[in-house]
């Protein structure tokens, strides 16, 4: 998605404020996450349904034997140099207890989703957007969240890393199920929470104005 005019930041900051008032007010239900999606999608910030069609619900995903590619979509990924990353996924899809790797932890938190919906998919943008509008996050628990989505110099990281990676996604399911209420379905939050993360990532330059625009815990 292109950066926007600038007055869009305004707009933005009006979004991730009305969500934190709901949050602070215990009123964050559908009708609030439904405003905010419709308002994103006013500025062409929407979840890209063609891109992510539905999941099938409770599919028995079949688990392959890896020794070489056996379809088009596995040659696909070998092609692409990620038959590695795959053959990760299939062992976090195969391991209901395994904890992810410091890189791997979309990939990870996506294999938890196959085995059980009610698990959220969880990625940069989702992480982000909680960051902005969870005004119940304590200090601690943001501060684990700028180590993943920050540089030392301030900018954004290309995806979520560090060394708290666990206790990131950890603290994501947490605060995920805590707001997934009322009526809300992780998928509402799904189209929600992945425009909303790349609005963000796309008009705010670095953490300081990131903070600045949400005002978290001042």
């Amino acid at each position: 998605m292109a950066r926007l005019a600038h007055d869009f930041k305004s707009i933005l900051g009006t979004i991730v404020a009305t969500l934190q008032n709901c949050i602070q007010e215990d009123k964050f239900d559908t009708n609030a996450v439904r405003l905010a999606t419709n308002k994103l999608a006013e500025h062409h910030y929407k979840y890209d349904a063609e891109s992510f069609p539905a999941l099938p619900s409770d599919y028995p995903w079949a688990i392959p034997e890896l020794s070489a590619p056996e379809s088009l979509a596995e040659a696909l990924l070998w092609k692409m140099g990620k038959w590695n990353i795959y053959k990760s996924f299939v062992a976090n899809y195969s391991s209901p207890s395994s904890s992810p790797k410091s890189t791997e932890s979309v990939f990870h938190a996506f294999a938890k989703h196959l085995q059980n919906p009610e698990n959220p998919i969880y990625d940069q943008h989702a992480l982000r957007a909680l960051l902005a509008i969870d005004v119940k996050l304590t200090s601690d628990q943001a501060n684990i969240c700028y180590s993943l989505l920050f540089k030392k110099d301030g900018t954004w990281k290309a995806i979520i890393s560090g060394s708290k990676t666990k206790a990131g996604y950890d603290l994501y399911i947490e605060r995920i199920t805590a707001l997934a209420k009322d009526g809300i379905a992780l998928g509402d939050l799904d189209r929600l929470f992945m425009p909303l993360g790349q609005a963000l990532k796309d008009n705010i330059e670095n953490a300081s104005e990131f903070h600045n625009l949400v005002d978290l815990r001042k």
